[in-house]
């Protein structure tokens, strides 16, 4: 990319440099975050700041900035005109500075610092350490289980009508390559469903004795099961099978005969620490899903997706590897004669795992369990997907009505008032903040269920929350799952929580009766076991208990990856040094190499600012300043060798490709060989790993319905399986701010939706390294989009809340309306994921499913199916490209702030203008959208009234939907669902449901109407207050309409006629509009429209009169 300035518009461009050069702002006025003296003095003049704090590498803003401005300068100045441009922003930029330091110095915000850890040892690396090992696919020495095993030989076969069932015994003498073979197997075919079928093939025997074969219960993982009237006859799917050679089998169509999964010419391998299953592929497959990873949206051919839970503290956001969570499924697309078929499969396994994607082939890996499979016929991915949820995993839970908000949290809130200070800025810059979150700051060095008694006092904490709740805002505190060990030699370092949970056997045990004692962040810590009934009540009494000196409205939970900073049960002998440390520096520890991150975006060059000489020393680069991360060499495992009747859980004969350093499974995490107070079996994290965020999720959302009795929690997890979605929703991780990182959330967001997780979001701006005013503007454009809003950052970085700099202010108000506005569109597609496993965040290729031009498309997705979003996802950039479907079919677009038809050709990559405050989005026609004007909080926004956005398609018409309740209570029995259907000049909702809403409608928009009205009835009676204007592009606003419908618009059915001369949207209707209104009269006509920009367009951007 070539980068500079165009030398055109320089009114948009100077604007954007004018905001460039509040980059770095702690607060209102500009200083830099965590710098105790401000920079009002001069504009361009640094003051110095404090040394001891933020170190010599700190520069102002301003002087940094001024050295990019005048490399501008210097290219402009052939242009006199463009110089004297400049210098009237520059005078106007002096000004606004100054007023901003007044304002500031008048909030008198002060710097925060992060504090210090406590005065604790830090634990030596050498307790982290943990043996390497070599990991299969890249181990060109490691055998082929393929070759060297013999398969297996199906007898006693019993065919049915409801599925299969046969013995599976081997064909030759056992390979025992990666673990002892199992001899005898049971092969179960279910046809469950129409367009499910489920293959099982698990061990013939089975007992407690022997759960070294491992089943996954029920009880944990929701599975499929045979529905009523279910047969092969009524089956979209067939299950063949051969003995020759060996036993393998396929799953086809049964209309078209198509074949979806095909192991033919490959041996199914079923050991008690590996199992493989190939599957033929056609060529250039494309396939989606088999999460968690951050990676593209389409999986290459060539790939290899690793599943293990697991997080990386120095860099959480690495392509291509395992993540947080595991979701062995994936989404089949197959385009052909333009159309296209789609089927889904998956593995309900949760054992580390493997899929290998490669040319011709897919091959399933596992390092133990059985293969339960399901196959699901679709044929569009929207229908998998439903089918997937609604069959198996089961549906996401509705989130209430405020989840839909917008969050912000930051490491570095160190008390009340900084958190109130938080709130008070965000409503004197008119932004909306549905929500106030805590990360660790607030706990007594960090012990789940206390308070720093120091910062987050308990009495100032009720009369912080109890103006919160007032204000219709929330409060909502982070939680990890382990539980401080207090030193039992010390009485000042009780701790109650620990002594109810070891009361109780509610913790993970060292393979004994002992507890498994990890590193966590208060120091020694153990972990309780979900899986267990004491273990929810302990953690449920916790919670219920908390909320009563704390009174939060929810949690987010963090590192319940079975995350452990020590190999194995490190702490269980040193018990009497805790507390301790981690044995690592945390970000902002004071004196380390990251007590500040000195890591910006791309293309944010840092290094020619004016003192950039005199504090090269101190001004590292981002590999200096978070140097890459050393591995202390550790001793290379060779491959473990099978042992009869003995499984090696640290350390499997197949070692997965594990992306932490040395790849070992046993890498900063409860060490596999930990087993759970579960009766009899003592299952192991070998078995359960990847399930500890999904119990541990569960175990929380349980105990927070305890507390919020018949309301539904807020509750986010970060660690996830198959399933998750119906108690929890998911942020991304520990995103960087960083270009890259912002782009990658639009497919991970694709991943959660096929997942049936669609309540997700990222750390928008970025959690570590410093964002800049251009990347957190286009991100908070980006996120709010996403089905979770949250902004999150680091406290060894600058600050970053959405009113630190003025542009992204301006740009996240602009944005955040109609997020807000938008809230019961989205809250009704919530509740179709919730009833019928549909999908809010969408692929393109979802929507129109015969364009195989779409079908790695991630720059572009759609919000339900009438909303499509253009992000810019680059810097400098006052343009992006993107396609709008369906045109070659006649589908219509229209501009969301003009309401005016998009002229684009089919499969054009159409420019769009995207100056800095403006994002674009379209309108799909033949969609029918409900919005409310946009408050401060959607408990304001619900009281406003309703606008309806009508955008017709082709022939003239259009249709949509609502779902209403009080949006709260956890299962409603008040509840209304609207239908609505425009055609021919009429407007109609069709009401069904007790719900009781008293909410008018002000106002009809009609993007694609052309014709003459020359009046309105509301249910047959004339509405003599409407008014019907038309404007510019054909687009007709109906206003007025509030008194026809004050007693509620949907407490019943509803008519509006239009009446006059005039065609309504046809694609060939050019009649002329009888009556043309300005702008300025178009947008006081629709000034209660809660839609949007309703300006014309400038080089700017849409104007801000009459907005939404």
């Amino acid at each position: 990319m070539k980068i500079g300035f165009p030398r055109s518009n320089v009114k948009a461009y100077s604007m954007i440099f004018r905001n460039k050069l509040l980059l770095r702002p702690g607060g209102v006025c500009g200083e830099p975050a965590m710098t105790p003296k401000y920079f009002c003095s001069n504009c361009f003049s640094r003051v110095q700041s404090d040394q001891s704090v933020f170190g010599p590498a700190i520069i102002s803003d301003r002087s940094q900035s001024w050295a990019r401005y005048s490399k501008w300068l210097a290219f402009a100045s052939t242009k006199a005109y463009v110089l004297a441009s400049l210098y009237v922003e520059l005078l106007k930029l002096d000004e606004a500075i100054r007023k901003q330091c007044r304002t500031s110095k008048r909030t008198g915000q002060k710097p925060q610092f992060p504090p210090a850890f406590p005065p604790t040892p830090i634990l030596p690396p050498s307790i982290n350490y943990a043996p390497s090992v070599t990991p299969n696919v890249m181990d060109k020495t490691a055998p082929n289980a393929q070759t060297v095993c013999p398969g297996y030989k199906a007898s006693n076969v019993q065919e049915s009508s409801s599925g299969v069932k046969a013995d599976l015994s081997l064909a030759g003498q056992a390979c025992n390559v990666y673990g002892n073979e199992i001899t005898n197997l049971i092969l179960d075919v279910q046809y469950q469903s129409q367009q499910r079928l489920a293959v099982r093939i698990y061990p013939k025997y089975l007992a407690a004795s022997n759960q070294s074969q491992y089943i996954l219960s029920p009880t944990l993982v929701a599975q499929g099961n045979v529905e009523s009237g279910a047969s092969k006859s009524k089956s979209d799917l067939i299950f063949t099978w051969s003995n020759d050679p060996s036993f393998h089998f396929k799953i086809s169509r049964a209309g078209s005969g198509e074949v979806i999964f095909d192991t033919y010419g490959h041996k199914i391998v079923f050991e008690d620490q590996f199992l493989e299953l190939v599957t033929n592929m056609v060529p250039q497959y494309n396939i989606y899903g088999l999460g968690e990873g951050l990676r593209g949206f389409r999986i290459p051919n060539n790939y290899t997706q690793t599943m293990w839970n697991a997080y990386n503290l120095d860099n959480d956001q690495i392509l291509d590897v395992n993540a947080h969570g595991v979701h062995p499924v994936y989404v089949e697309t197959r385009y052909a004669n333009g159309t296209s078929t789609s089927h889904g499969v998956y593995a309900r396994n949760a054992h580390g795992q493997e899929w290998l994607m490669r040319d011709t082939t897919v091959s399933y890996r596992a390092i133990g369990g059985s293969f339960d499979l399901y196959f699901f016929s679709g044929s569009t991915a929207k229908q998998v997907i439903s089918q997937y949820q609604t069959g198996v995993i089961n549906t996401p839970y509705l989130p209430a009505y405020w989840h839909l908000g917008f969050l912000q949290v930051r490491w570095g809130y160190q008390n009340w008032s900084n958190l109130q200070e938080v709130v008070d800025l965000y409503a004197d810059q008119n932004i909306q903040l549905e929500a106030i979150m805590n990360d660790l700051d607030y706990l007594k060095m960090n012990r789940d269920f206390t308070n720093n008694p120091g910062h987050y006092d308990l009495a100032e904490g009720a009369a912080f929350l109890e103006r919160l709740h007032a204000n219709g805002q929330y409060y909502l505190p982070i939680l990890d799952p382990n539980i401080y060990v207090p030193d039992p030699t010390n009485a000042s370092d009780a701790y109650s929580t620990y002594d109810a949970g070891a009361a109780v056997d509610a913790y993970i045990h060292n393979g004994n009766d002992s507890f498994y004692v990890g590193v966590e962040w208060p120091g020694f810590s153990v972990f309780p076991s979900f899986i267990t009934t004491q273990a929810q009540s302990f953690w449920t009494e916790q919670i219920v208990a908390f909320h009563k000196l704390i009174s939060f409205d929810g949690f987010w939970l963090d590192v319940n990856d079975a995350v452990s900073y020590c190999t194995g049960s490190c702490g269980q002998n040193m018990i009497e040094e805790n507390p301790i440390h981690v044995p690592f520096a945390l970000p902002g520890d004071p004196n380390t190499s990251i007590a500040v991150d000195y890591r910006y975006p791309e293309m944010f060059n840092i290094t020619n600012a004016t003192e950039a000489a005199s504090a090269s020393s101190a001004m590292m680069s981002q590999s200096l300043a978070y140097p890459t991360p050393s591995v202390t060499p550790t001793p290379v495992l060779a491959r473990t060798i099978p042992t009869p009747g003995i499984r090696n859980l640290n350390f499997p004969p197949y070692a997965i490709n594990n992306f932490l350093p040395g790849h070992s499974l046993v890498k900063e995490v409860i060490s596999p060989n930990a087993t759970h107070p579960d009766g009899p079996y003592n299952s192991t994290e070998y078995e359960l790993h990847n399930l500890y965020g999904h119990v541990s999720g569960r175990a929380t959302y349980n105990a927070l319905k305890e507390v919020f009795t018949g309301k539904r929690p807020f509750f986010i997890n970060r660690s996830t399986f198959a399933g998750s979605g119906n108690f929890s929703g998911h942020w991304g991780g520990d995103t960087n701010s960083m270009w890259g990182d912002m782009y990658f959330g639009i497919p991970q967001a694709l991943q959660f939706s096929i997942f049936g997780i669609p309540y997700f979001g990222v750390e928008t701006c970025g959690f570590n390294g410093n964002a800049d005013m251009e990347l957190c503007t286009r991100w908070m454009q980006l996120s709010a989009w996403f089905p979770m809003y949250r902004n999150h950052n680091n406290r060894n970085t600058i600050a970053q809340e959405a009113y630190r700099w003025s542009t992204t202010a301006e740009a996240t108000r602009r944005i955040m309306n109609i997020r807000y506005s938008l809230a019961p569109y989205t809250y009704t597609l919530f509740h179709k994921a919730n009833v019928a496993g549909e999908t809010v965040l969408r692929a393109l290729a979802w929507e129109f499913p015969n364009d195989a031009s779409l079908k790695a498309v991630e720059t572009q997705f759609m919000s339900g199916p009438a909303i499509l979003v253009t992000p810019v996802l680059a810097p400098l950039a006052t343009t992006v490209q993107g396609v709008f479907p369906g045109i070659a079919d006649g589908t219509n677009w229209y501009d969301w702030y003009t309401f005016q038809k998009i002229h684009a050709a089919a499969g054009e990559n159409k420019t769009q203008d995207a100056p800095l405050v403006h994002q674009p989005v379209a309108i799909r026609g033949g969609y029918i959208i409900p919005i409310q004007k946009a408050g401060n909080t959607t408990k304001t926004s619900r009281m406003n009234p309703w606008s309806l956005v009508v955008a017709l398609d082709k022939d003239g018409q259009a249709s949509g939907e609502l779902y209403l309740d009080d949006g709260i209570t956890l299962n409603p029995s008040q509840t209304k669902n609207v239908q609505f259907m425009y055609a021919n000049n009429t407007l109609k909702a069709t009401v069904s449901g007790n719900y009781n809403d008293n909410i008018p409608l002000a106002n009809v928009t009609i993007a694609g109407y052309s014709g003459q009205v020359k009046s309105v009835s509301v249910n047959g009676v004339p509405a003599s207050k409407a008014q019907a204007q038309s404007g510019n592009g054909n687009v007709l606003y109906i206003t007025g309409l509030q008194d026809a419908t004050s007693k509620g618009v949907y407490n019943s059915d509803l008519t509006i006629q239009l009446q006059g001369a005039g065609s309504s949207g046809s694609a060939s209707a050019t009649s002329t509009l009888s009556s043309k209104v300005s702008s300025s009269q178009k947008s006081s006509a629709t000034a209660s429209n809660a839609g949007g920009y309703h300006g014309s367009h400038s080089a700017w951007g849409p104007s801000s009169a009459g907005g939404w």
